[in-house]
């Protein structure tokens, strides 16, 4: 089997298991498509899985066998598997996968009787971890192949162990909500009804969404409640707040707000908060008259004005000064406003969304924003978790962003090795979607025979835990990639892929082309073709 398959049996299977849980199957059933998949990948003739629990007698007292596959649990208690046992209990100490492509001839188990008595070959015995070490260990065997447990299968076995240690934490957890649920319908009966209503709605939410979201990619729970939220609110004219950490997709969400309701035909603009000075942010909202200020030469039209029947995104909400936030408050409640320097009000008709990676609950209390504009702005809260906290998902998302980069340069998709997923899977993205997306970019650039290896991850320590990227060799004055953050990178990256037109990079990248020249004045990058290829050449891989 290629590496490619092996991705693509990960995938699939997860992606089944994934919908289990959502569909609240028991764990006994999660538990067989771990093993019925973990045999079928390895192509193993026998197996079982042992999990930590409460049982202290048995053959592994704190854990126990939850499946197995063409043997019993009866005859682990045989000296025939007496071998099968000491593997299991070694993985289970060193956290380690322990394994042998012909055990008949392992000069480490030539004493080992059960080995010849089932005249075993191919075994492996793969550690499950959790937070706080091997939470379980899948034990696999061949009696008639050598080195069945070898390369790519090796590799893709160890990723699949990775991610069943995440399954089944999840499935723990569901199984543990499903527990308490069921204590306290025995102790408060006269709410059962209450209850199983409460139950049958949260479930037909998980399954059923009314809107599609193609580019919001997962389907953990905690994006299906988000976009369950989204779902009930997206025809209603009720300003919403959407709350989550740098690069979690809340602009994704505000798009899905405006594009899947009726205002789908009116237009949709996005603005900066803390990209523009207070007076030119006011300007681009509400608009001026002529001579209001030094350069206004003639009236120009705000933002609300343009946007009246669709919706205005404001981002980085909590950036805008207070003065600004005033005459916020006034649109929001009156729906009219007055350009700068003019009279006449003028009355629109637009849906504000809002997003701030600062907790606004925390700056009204620190008195730096006003608590009247927060609960103007706070119709309805959308909270987006942070990729650590939905790392189910990320297999998904860099299938996603493999196929976006193979489409835009026109190629076959690269593939992502198994052992380059589990690197990903172990890092913590502080900078979420966007750090993923921008990361899996680069390494495109590093892939060795269309395939994303953990070599290609290299120029990014910090996913290997080390540093952030080193400073180039050579004199170059101004900053060096250790002083630019991912997303300007990405944004020198587009420029130099657009040729160097900045207007087409500004349109690839989703912003506009003034916030573009803004980013690049802020890091003192020359906007001139010539400085800034020069600029972009000496700092770029």
């Amino acid at each position: 089997e290629t590496a490619e398959d092996a991705m693509s049996d990960i995938l699939e299977i997860f992606s089944q298991i994934n919908r289990d849980l959502l569909a609240e199957e028991d764990m006994g059933r999660v538990l067989e498509r771990l093993m019925d998949a973990a045999m079928r990948l390895a192509g193993a003739e026998s197996g079982f899985l042992v999990l930590r629990s409460h049982v202290s007698e048995g053959p592994f007292p704190g854990f126990e066998v939850a499946v197995a596959r063409n043997m019993t649990k009866e005859d682990l208690q045989t000296d025939l598997y007496a071998f099968s046992l000491s593997a299991v209990k070694r993985a289970l100490a060193l956290g380690e996968p322990v394994v042998t492509d012909n055990a008949l001839e392992d000069v480490r188990f030539k004493d080992a009787k059960s080995v010849h008595l089932r005249k075993l070959k191919s075994i492996a015995a793969l550690p499950v971890r959790g937070p706080e070490g091997p939470i379980g260990v899948f034990y696999l065997d061949h009696r008639f192949e050598p080195g069945l447990f070898e390369g790519n299968v090796l590799s893709a076995l160890k990723t699949f162990a990775d991610l069943a240690g995440l399954a089944l934490q999840k499935a723990r957890m569901i199984q543990s909500l499903k527990t308490a649920n069921a204590a306290l319908s025995e102790k408060v009966e006269d709410q059962a009804g209450r209850v199983e209503l409460l139950e049958r709605e949260l479930k037909e939410s998980r399954a059923v969404l009314k809107n599609q979201y193609e580019e919001i990619i997962g389907r953990s729970p905690k994006m299906i409640e988000a976009l369950s939220l989204v779902d009930r609110i997206t025809e209603s004219k009720i300003p919403v707040w959407i709350y989550g950490e740098s690069g979690t997709g809340k602009e994704a969400i505000a798009r899905s707000l405006h594009f899947n309701g009726s205002r789908a035909k009116a237009p949709f603009v996005t603005e900066n908060c803390g990209a523009l000075p207070e007076n030119l942010l006011e300007s681009e909202l509400f608009g001026h008259k002529k001579g209001a200020f030094t350069h206004a030469v003639a009236d120009k039209k705000g933002i609300l004005e343009y946007v009246n029947g669709g919706t205005i995104f404001l981002d980085e909400i909590a950036d805008m000064s207070l003065n600004l936030q005033v005459k916020l408050l006034r649109f929001l409640q009156e729906g009219e406003f007055r350009p700068l320097g003019g009279h006449q009000v003028v009355k629109v008709d637009v849906r504000v969304v809002s997003a701030s990676n600062k907790d606004l609950h925390d700056l009204v209390a620190q008195g730096r924003f006003r608590e009247d504009l927060f609960f103007r702005l706070n119709g309805v809260t959308v909270a987006l978790p942070p990729l650590r906290e939905r790392l189910e998902d990320l297999p998904l998302l860099a299938e996603h962003f493999l196929k976006k980069i193979a489409e835009r340069e026109r190629k076959m998709p690269v593939a992502l090795h198994p052992e380059a997923l589990t690197v990903l899977l172990k890092y913590g993205w502080p900078g979420n979607i966007r750090e993923l997306q921008n990361t899996l970019e680069t390494a495109v650039l590093f892939a060795e025979k269309g395939t994303i290896g953990p070599k290609s991850l290299r120029f990014k320590p910090a996913l290997f835990g080390g540093k952030a990227l080193a400073k180039p060799a050579g004199p170059v004055s101004g900053e060096t990639p250790a002083s630019l953050d991912p997303d300007m990178i990405r944004v020198l990256a587009a420029i130099r892929d657009s040729g160097y037109h900045k207007g087409n990079a500004a349109k690839a990248l989703g912003i506009s082309r003034r916030y573009l020249y803004f980013k690049l004045e802020r890091h003192g990058i020359p906007p001139q073709t010539g400085p800034l290829k020069a600029y972009i050449e000496t700092r770029l891989p």
